[in-house]
């Protein structure tokens, strides 16, 4: 890839503005307003050696830190019974500034792959159903559940809980239905996955593609379209999951190994 961190950095911080959510309101939360949300006038390049939520959660930290609207009061908050047990993390606590309103923020970037009437992400060991439950059930929940475990501070205010959440849902190249799980945003970013073995039946043998890197996955491809990638031709062998982009086609793949979703996987 061509792209310098500062141009990566640029790319994240834009993608937080222009894509598409992937789930919308849950009843245990509504989703944050996007159009709340403005770059920095000057992004700080991110880290790009962290995990993939890591690093969205550092981006989406500076666009609040520099905010007019907003101020970043916790990020990644520990919530703990004792010091020995955690209940679990608050991603963002944030400030209202035009309305004072206490906000936990929730964030995620989520990839799934529609496998009949499942979803499994590129590790399969994730999958769609399990992320929105253990939102529901916990995550989103924990201020209120656990609500004398919090700082002294927050404790006895109105606390809103609201989740970001983005990501790509992936049909399979031969299926002509899209899938509909509930709660995914109807214009969710939608893209195809298909197994190494199947790219020559879908594919010119002369198909150039292109690896798109982790770090940029959540990313629309319109916004690296001037980006110069990594080239990948089959047979050559992978052994994950991996985004690629075809020249001049906005939908994003996921060339799966052959033997998936049965395999052991890293995201």
């Amino acid at each position: 890839m061509t792209l310098s961190t500062q141009q990566a950095t640029e790319l994240i911080l834009e993608s937080f503005l222009t894509a598409p959510l992937l789930i919308s309101d849950l009843p245990e939360s509504p989703h944050f307003q996007i159009s709340d949300l403005s770059p920095p006038d000057k992004a700080a390049p991110l880290n790009f050696s962290q995990k993939l939520g890591h690093l969205y959660e550092d981006a989406l930290a500076q666009i609040f830190t520099t905010s007019k609207d907003y101020d970043l009061l916790e990020q990644n908050l520990q919530i703990q019974k004792d010091i020995h047990t955690t209940v679990g993390e608050l991603d963002f606590l944030l400030r209202n500034l035009k309305t004072y309103q206490l906000i936990h923020l929730e964030l995620a970037t989520k990839f799934y792959l529609a496998v009949g009437s499942d979803l499994p992400g590129p590790d399969a060991r994730d999958n769609y159903f399990k992320k929105l439950s253990h939102l529901q059930q916990h995550q989103l929940r924990i201020p209120q559940k656990f609500r004398d475990y919090l700082p002294i501070t927050y404790r006895s205010e109105n606390i809103k809980t609201q989740q970001l959440v983005y990501g790509c849902l992936f049909d399979h190249i031969e299926i002509q239905k899209t899938s509909n799980p509930k709660f995914l945003n109807p214009k969710c970013r939608r893209g195809k996955w298909l197994h190494l073995s199947e790219v020559s039946r879908h594919f010119p043998a002369d198909q150039e593609f292109q690896i798109i890197p982790k770090t940029l996955w959540p990313v629309p491809l319109k916004l690296l379209s001037k980006a110069r990638l990594e080239s990948w031709k089959p047979p050559q062998i992978l052994e994950r999951c991996t985004m690629v982009r075809v020249p001049s086609d906005l939908t994003p793949y996921f060339i799966a190994p052959s033997n998936y979703p049965h395999y052991e996987g890293t995201l």
